[in-house]
């Protein structure tokens, strides 16, 4: 089964528009508010038990890393509460590659400093087989020579670092 770099799966399931632009190197907005917020989380939380590790095979970067009672806990730092439902799949998202690509089982940590939420989460045989659908649905989506269509909510889009690619 190909696979897909964690943000544009994330994207994929957010905007499909976005995960094809993303998968053609079309930078986003680097001055994008929304970006510098993540960026700014990402550099004052959690400094002190902090381990992030790049998986250049996997073309990932897990925000935390952590190891209690031999069992691995990868975490994924969100800004809000409101992105949940897609932070959750992205970190199911890692466990898959992990455990696919790597043999290794870990157990995912949604962490949301601001709101003080610490959600632990694990990789089911359903959520296996949903990222399979799914990813078979990227692959042919994403090597269309065409995008696909804009977004009917203007307003989820505004915050999006693309929206000048679909909405100028």
């Amino acid at each position: 089964m190909k696979t897909f770099p964690p943000s544009i799966f994330n994207a994929f399931n957010i905007c499909h528009r976005q995960a094809w632009l993303m998968m053609r190197n079309l930078t986003a907005d680097q001055d994008n508010a929304f970006l510098e917020i993540g960026r700014l989380i990402d550099e004052t939380t959690f400094k002190r038990n902090k381990k992030r590790i790049y998986l250049a095979d996997l073309q990932a970067i897990l925000d935390m890393v952590t190891r209690k009672d031999n069992v691995y806990y990868i975490a994924e730092i969100k800004k809000s509460s409101k992105t949940m439902e897609s932070g959750i799949f992205q970190l199911k998202y890692y466990l898959y590659l992990l455990k696919k690509k790597k043999g290794i089982v870990a157990k995912g940590i949604i962490k949301i400093p601001k709101e003080k939420i610490s959600k632990k989460i694990e990789l089911e045989k359903e959520d296996e087989a949903k990222i399979e659908d799914i990813l078979k649905k990227m692959k042919e989506l994403l090597n269309s020579d065409y995008p696909p269509t804009t977004l009917k909510s203007i307003r989820k889009c505004k915050m999006c670092a693309h929206y000048e690619f679909c909405w100028s």
